[in-house]
């Protein structure tokens, strides 16, 4: 009866220990989830496009928006989709970027 009650204690500790190990592993979950948030938070403040311009102006930048219609949307073939990366070869040529009337390139669309 004696070896039963000691088998009884060692089950209850390990059971405790299991109970306490899997406490720790949730609150690093936890732990890892809440940085993903923080981390996706930061990343949406800085693609903020009115928080770019600002910067851009705040470090006096030479880049200048460019018009709407300057940005063509070309969509990927399903061949290329279907091969993953593309060739070079597969790879439209890109054109000249438009430019001011000084010469200077405003913006080229890869």
């Amino acid at each position: 009866m004696a070896s039963a009650g000691v088998f009884h204690a060692y089950i209850k500790n390990r059971q405790i220990n299991v109970s306490r190990e899997i406490q720790r592993v949730e609150d690093t979950i936890s732990q890892y989830q809440l940085d993903i948030a923080t981390d996706e938070m930061l990343l949406a403040a800085q693609l903020n496009s009115v928080r770019i311009r600002a910067r851009l102006k705040e470090i006096s930048s030479d880049l200048r928006s460019i018009p709407q219609g300057a940005v063509k949307e070309v969509s990927a073939s399903p061949r290329i989709l279907a091969q993953g990366k593309p060739s070079p070869e597969s790879i439209p040529a890109l054109p000249s970027a438009p430019s001011e009337p000084d010469g200077i390139a405003v913006a080229s669309v890869p």
